[in-house]
């Protein structure tokens, strides 16, 4: 690695000593990483010193390398300053680490949602009573879980293999665990390797167990971290890529990346049915349950999905100090109809100083992929997977005018 290469990562890895979880993979040599931890830990004002050197020496290997390491150390100034004691107003906060312009979203839009919910779900008790008793009739026991999830797993891999070469050797494991503000979470190792843990805190529910693991596995999360292992950081040496931070712009993509992945590999439009119809088909019988047929999980979908955005209006209420935390939690469970204890883990999330603005890249995130290439989201899905390409530029279109692929 070039001096530009190993300073970045000092930096990160520094960052993450002050701010615990904020490296959420390294994959780069691990003699940096033992020089780091085996020295003193440094104040914020030296690291900030050593932001602005790297700002003045970011290397000009092409033209798009140097606009993504200037937006990835935008966001690096940004996490700096608040360690630094400078606050930020939060959405402002958000764009600097994101480089997303995120959005308060009216509750007219969630209402809509219920209405469509109240009408696609039998009976004539309370919504929320009949949402989670339905929810309820399909939940995992632990036993469960781990063989489904291995089910999940051929069907996924065997998909994404279909629409992209994957690495020699790539493989991942899967985990159960407890005690975490996130639901599944997907640690990349290395080497075409990753660990998928699955919070047992939370029920597991066979409504989303196929999307929850093409999210953290193929084609999401460890596809794309292989990939970019692959074509970026070994075969074009770009050093930024031996690092995945969950305050930079490429968290953006990837949530991007994962949030679609289910339907990127279950399209509605190839003849073989989507994952609804999976789920009716393979996955129920599996687990031993009599499900809904697809058309119904299809319209309850949907209609769920546009209550993606009350986390994230949860955030902001809560982090402008508008609500306080059982007034969080009670919008949390009115408009996303959650159980009190999974409003109450979602709350952790939001509220965690590590991730109260990573809401957004959830939802951004799946707006880009959606909105940008809405005629071909596979094209730019396979891109996002191989390239550094920024969320300004999906918003903007510029990402048409990026070279193609590295793959």
């Amino acid at each position: 690695m070039d001096p530009f290469d190993q300073a970045l990562i000092r930096l990160a890895l520094e960052v993450d000593r002050l701010m615990p979880g904020y490296v959420d993979a390294y994959i780069g040599p691990p003699e940096l990483r033992a020089e780091v931890q085996a020295g003193p830990r440094k104040e914020t004002g030296a690291l900030l010193e050593a932001l602005e050197r790297l700002r003045g020496n970011i290397p000009v290997t092409t033209h798009q390398r140097r606009a993504y390491l200037t937006a990835l150390l935008r966001g690096i100034d940004c996490t700096l300053r608040k360690l630094n004691g400078e606050q930020f107003d939060y959405l402002t906060e958000v764009e600097l680490l994101y480089d997303i312009e995120a959005q308060y979203i009216d509750e007219a839009l969630f209402e809509d949602a219920l209405r469509m919910l109240d009408n696609a779900l039998p009976g004539t008790g309370k919504l929320i009573d009949r949402f989670n008793e339905r929810r309820k009739r399909y939940e995992l026991n632990i036993a469960q879980v781990l063989p489904l999830l291995d089910i999940a797993r051929k069907e996924t891999r065997q998909r994404t293999e279909q629409i992209i070469e994957l690495v020699d050797g790539e493989d991942l494991q899967i985990r159960l665990t407890n005690n975490q503000p996130w639901g599944a979470y997907n640690w990349y190792k290395g080497n075409g390797q990753s660990l998928i843990e699955f919070n047992t805190d939370i029920p597991v529910f066979a409504l989303s167990l196929i999307s929850t693991f093409a999210h953290e596995g193929y084609p999401g999360h460890h596809t794309e971290h292989m990939l970019k292992e692959e074509l970026l950081l070994r075969r074009l040496g770009y050093g930024e890529e031996a690092l995945f931070l969950l305050h930079s712009p490429a968290a953006v993509i990837a949530e991007g990346i994962a949030t679609s992945a289910v339907e990127i590999i279950f399209p509605k439009s190839n003849g073989c049915g989507d994952y609804h119809e999976w789920n009716e088909q393979v996955l129920f019988p599996a687990a031993g349950i009599s499900g809904e047929p697809a058309e119904l999980m299809r319209q309850v979908a949907d209609a769920v999905h546009e209550l993606r955005y009350v986390t994230a209006n949860a955030a902001i209420l809560f982090n402008t100090s508008q609500l306080d935390e059982e007034q969080t939690i009670d919008y949390i469970v009115t408009y996303a109809l959650s159980t009190p204890e999974r409003a109450r883990k979602s709350f952790e999330f939001l509220s965690n100083p590590l991730f109260r603005s990573y809401s957004f890249t959830y939802t951004q995130g799946f707006d880009l992929v959606k909105r940008t290439a809405e005629n071909d989201r596979l094209h730019l899905f396979k891109r996002l997977l191989t390239e550094q390409i920024l969320p300004s530029q999906l918003a903007n279109g510029t990402w048409k005018d990026l070279p193609g692929s590295a793959a």
